[in-house]
């Protein structure tokens, strides 16, 4: 049997293209090498019966008020999310704390406790950019990347926009010395800068970091991140896709420079008369499933420079009997619950120095902890009155002297000693507490998705020559390949890593204008 379109790859991606091409009234197969769909949005009993863990994704920062959500119908498929009031709670040694709020005011009000200058500033930003990033970036992610050319014409057109232009070659380190005088003001942000990877100190990333400051949302899929998948997966089947598991693809047929199909790992041959989208990462995608022979030199140069090196993460999944009671809740009961709590040290250089650590292969011993306890807005996912939890400290993927494989020989004192880190903050977790404990290292995190190349939770590296227009390949960032009929749809792709499908809303489009399909969702 053939299909009009083959996609390989059921991350929320691949099932949200699959998703829209079926509804164009193509016929769709969707291809995952795993017995379960979703790639990192997948929810499992990682420690007990009854405790689901989140393994690669715990929020869905944009998926709530994305198009792929509206258009798809996915509370219809019983995809449905809920809000914490407070986002995150900054902690800082000596136990003070700082919670992000929804509300700007309150938020400022926060800041206020500790520079009534800052929260000025806060106040401005807000006043002067929240509606243009509102505006202006969120769009952007739905939507395939523009030439910088032509991005920065449109940003000169406003006095916002230029501003933004001149802050998109700042450090977030700069961008905050800049902006605010206070340090605990300072970390707290820049917490939650870092988030998608790139040191403090790196540069072009301006735009962003002020995003990370104004949007703060933090929605929490009901049952669990792979419920989004299961959503996907259903509105794939609802017009008629199929989602087949356990049928790993093995290679990218190509005829004429053409896709025509694939070739599963048992040798079965499926033929794809339109197109095949791979949600694939890169190397894998083209030097194994396509074949170079098939490749132009120069495109082929381009994949073997696509980097994954940045930082990952040492993570821990936890059941427990009760949540966490923070010292600084004493100041704050806010931070008790708060989506996380963020412990990043109580000066900027702290973090600063801590990503070098990471960079020489050492797991930093001072605290680049984030934790957060899904349970206390979702109790569906722990039995009554248990919780589950998951605590990551960033960390390499490789160990230095031994490499990747020097996990195998720290990773049970390592997890001993985040949990003591933990523990200074939160002093009711004792291990009596802690009723079951699965530990997921950088190489365990790449073995679960292979997407996630050296444990890079973000699919590749967001550098500034990985973003936007150069995401993945210069030349390259518009879902197309060189190979007539093949696509890309993966979060290797612009906008990049996360939880948002818009590399998957974005492909299906370009697939939808090449193949004049009937492009129903505009």
């Amino acid at each position: 049997m053939s299909w009009d379109f083959i996609v390989v790859g059921s991350g929320h991606n691949g099932l949200a293209c699959a998703a829209y091409l079926a509804k164009a009234g193509a016929s769709v197969l969707v291809l995952e090498r795993s017995a379960r769909v979703g790639g990192s949005c997948s929810t499992s009993e990682a420690t007990l019966p009854g405790f689901g863990h989140n393994i690669c994704s715990v929020v869905h920062t944009h998926i709530p008020t994305s198009p792929v959500y509206r258009d798809l119908e996915l509370e219809r498929h019983g995809v449905k999310y809920v809000y914490p009031q407070h986002l995150r709670g900054t902690i800082f040694p000596g136990h003070e704390s700082i919670v992000m709020y929804r509300d700007a005011e309150r938020m400022a009000a926060e800041l206020a406790r500790f520079s009534a200058r800052d929260a000025r500033t806060f106040r401005q930003l807000v006043e002067d950019y929240g509606e243009f990033i509102e505006s202006t970036y969120l769009p952007l992610m739905y939507s395939p990347p523009l030439p910088p050319s032509v991005q920065s014409a449109q940003l000169e057109r406003s006095p916002e926009g230029r501003t933004l232009l001149q802050w998109q070659a700042s450090t977030p380190v700069q961008l905050l010395d800049e902006l605010f005088e206070n340090e605990a003001v300072k970390v707290h942000f820049l917490a939650r800068m870092t988030v998608l990877g790139f040191p403090p100190d790196q540069f072009g990333q301006g735009w962003i970091c002020l995003f990370r400051i104004l949007k703060a949302e933090a929605p929490i899929c009901v049952g669990g991140s792979g419920q989004l998948a299961t959503g996907l997966r259903r509105a794939v089947e609802a017009h008629g896709g199929v989602v087949r598991t356990d049928a790993p693809v093995k290679r990218i047929l190509v005829r004429g420079n053409r896709a025509a199909g694939v070739e599963l790992a048992d040798g079965t041959r499926i033929e794809a008369t339109r197109a095949v989208v791979t949600n694939v990462e890169p190397k894998k995608s083209f030097l194994e499933m396509v074949g170079e022979e098939h490749l132009p030199d120069a495109f082929v140069t381009r994949v073997k420079n696509y980097h994954s090196n940045g930082r990952s993460l040492f993570v821990l999944h936890l059941a427990l009997s009760e949540p966490p009671n923070y010292r600084a809740a004493a100041g704050n009961a806010a931070v008790n619950t708060a989506f996380s709590q963020e412990m990043f040290g109580g000066r900027v250089q702290d973090q600063v120095r801590a990503y070098q650590e990471i960079a020489m292969g050492k797991p930093p011993r001072m605290e680049m902890l984030q934790v957060t306890l899904p349970t206390l807005f979702d109790p569906s996912q722990a039995p009554a009155g248990r919780h589950t939890a998951v605590v990551w400290q960033y960390a390499p993927y490789r160990v230095e002297p031994d490499g990747p494989a020097g996990w195998s020989k720290v990773r049970a004192e390592y997890a001993e000693h985040v949990l003591d880190l933990w523990q200074s903050y939160a002093p009711n977790m004792t291990r009596d507490k802690i009723l079951a404990m699965a530990i997921q290292d950088p190489t365990d995190t790449e073995r679960h998705n292979d997407n996630l190349v050296n444990g890079v939770d973000v699919v590749g590296d967001m550098t500034p020559d990985q973003m936007g227009y150069f995401r993945p390949f210069a030349g390259w960032s518009d879902y197309r390949t060189p190979v007539e009929g093949l696509y890309m749809c993966g979060g290797y792709c612009h906008p990049g890593g996360g939880v948002h499908a818009g590399a998957g809303h974005n492909a299906a489009g370009v697939i939808a204008e090449d193949l004049k399909l009937n492009k129903w969702w505009d």
